[in-house]
């Protein structure tokens, strides 16, 4: 049994990759938001991982997220770069949400095992650190760091809104297969 819950959720999380992957490439990079809105919604596959995996496997599966981005949006290393330092961060921030014993009972860090209020904040974290890295790159200098500001800030939102929705739907029909 505990072998067949395992193998479940290698597949939930490769397909979990594969539709977060293809809904950033195929669907959000595909509409145009406004000059300085980029929405990341497939930060959100690093976010999910569960808990007990080793931060080094977490970091490798960042950085080769974001090279897929990277590779279908022609952006050479921004998003592997900006996905492995929020892979890096993430332990942190759990750590610093969760006391003791609590960490432990999370399986996945998401709405339904956190809470909606801290997987909220974890995200929010999550996704600052992503966009910051991302966008400090891209513009590779300080003198542009208004633009990196509103860039970042108007990211956040923007891809928080979209995880938001994203999880919800999820979350109400695995509450809803649970009963």
């Amino acid at each position: 049994i505990k072998r067949q819950t395992m193998n479940n959720k290698v597949i939930i999380n490769i397909l979990r990759f594969v539709g977060l992957v293809l809904l950033q490439i195929l669907v959000i990079d595909n509409i145009r938001f406004g000059r300085y809105i980029h929405p990341y919604v497939y930060v959100l596959f690093v976010m999910l991982l569960p808990t007990k995996m080793s931060d080094s496997l977490v970091m490798t599966i960042g950085f080769f997220t974001g090279l897929v981005i990277d590779i279908f949006a022609g952006t050479p290393g921004l998003n592997a770069a900006a996905t492995t330092f929020s892979a890096f961060v993430r332990p942190f921030v759990i750590k610093t949400m969760f006391v003791g014993d609590d960490i432990k009972n999370i399986g996945e860090p998401s709405p339904f095992e956190m809470g909606r209020g801290r997987f909220t904040i974890y995200m929010l974290i999550l996704l600052l650190a992503h966009n910051f890295v991302l966008f400090l790159l891209e513009a590779f200098s300080f003198r542009l760091f208004g633009i990196i500001l509103i860039q970042i800030l108007l990211g956040v939102t923007t891809s928080a809104v979209f995880i938001t929705i994203i999880t919800s739907v999820f979350t109400t029909r695995r509450r809803n297969i649970l009963k």
